[in-house]
């Protein structure tokens, strides 16, 4: 057996070891801080359009308050015609900057404008009255009417407006009733029905079938109401790209404004004085929207 070091020499070798040990234990340490700074921080998610809707929509029922009486119900109901500014996220001022979007809420299609980029409807769900507003969802957009004084270029009208759509909120001054020289048709989004249109036609059993009445009902969800060359009527829901529903109306199932315009796809121009083209909004022919009067 070999003899162990004494005295200096085991000094030095226990402070050797020592030094060793907290060199090993520095190392590691700062390897481990290292990693630990260079692991990506992950950044808070942004909220899509579906997320701001909710959070915009949940402060404002909350505004609402409880369920509403008779009276205050009675506040809310028939049609009713807004406009107004943008209010993005609802931080801006409503109602400063006139026809930069109107809507027009009749008892079963809503119409939601703005002048160079488009517009949106639906078919309004249950109204849900407050004891200081109403609430509906129509298609994509979300309405808010509030009964209170709104200033709307120098004028007081009896009702504030709130529209969420796509993510965005916007204010603006409403009263009731619909100015009869505007356009309701529910024609006035041709454009935006024509795929669940185009599913629909498909399943018409006599042709040349016209389409009386459609609507984006919410959820990718459109209903479209045809009236084939044989004279029956039929409901078309279509989902996905695909009819999920094709069933036989009767006579007195009938929507407010169905049938003028009646659409008719393609082809050669129907016989009638009342004919018009209609064209997408880059111009291009669709067909033809035959009308009642003209």
């Amino acid at each position: 057996m070999g003899s162990l070091p004494m005295g200096g020499s085991m000094r030095s070798l226990v402070r050797g070891v020592v030094l060793s040990t907290a060199l090993v234990s520095a190392a590691l340490a700062l390897s481990a801080c290292q990693q630990q700074q260079s692991a990506p921080q992950e950044a808070p998610g942004a909220q899509d359009d579906a997320e701001r809707e909710a959070a915009i929509a949940a402060e404002q029922l909350a505004a609402l308050g409880g369920p509403a009486s008779a009276g205050q119900r009675a506040l809310y109901e028939g049609e009713f015609q807004a406009s107004g500014g943008i209010d993005a996220l609802g931080q801006g001022e409503g109602g400063g900057a006139e026809g930069a979007w109107e809507l027009r809420l009749l008892s079963d299609y809503a119409q939601f404008s703005r002048p160079g980029l488009g517009e949106d409807g639906g078919i309004p769900g249950e109204r849900d009255y407050r004891e200081r507003g109403m609430r509906v969802v129509a298609g994509a957009v979300t309405i808010t009417l509030m009964h209170e004084p709104c200033n709307a270029s120098g004028v007081e009208l009896p009702y504030v407006a709130h529209v969420i759509y796509e993510g965005v909120s916007y204010q603006g001054c409403a009263r009731r009733g619909i100015n009869e020289g505007g356009n309701t048709s529910w024609a006035a989004v041709l454009t935006d029905l024509m795929p669940a249109i185009d599913v629909c036609l498909a399943r018409a059993e006599s042709h040349p079938a016209r389409v009386t009445f459609a609507a984006a009902v919410g959820g990718g969800v459109t209903s479209v109401r045809l009236r084939e060359a044989n004279g029956s009527r039929r409901e078309c829901i279509a989902a996905g790209g695909e009819a999920t529903v094709y069933e036989t109306l009767s006579d007195i199932d009938r929507r407010s404004g169905e049938g003028d315009p009646e659409f008719q796809r393609g082809g050669a121009r129907p016989a009638g004085a009342c004919v018009e083209p209609a064209t997408s909004r880059s111009g291009e022919q669709l067909g033809w929207l035959i009308r009642r009067s003209c």
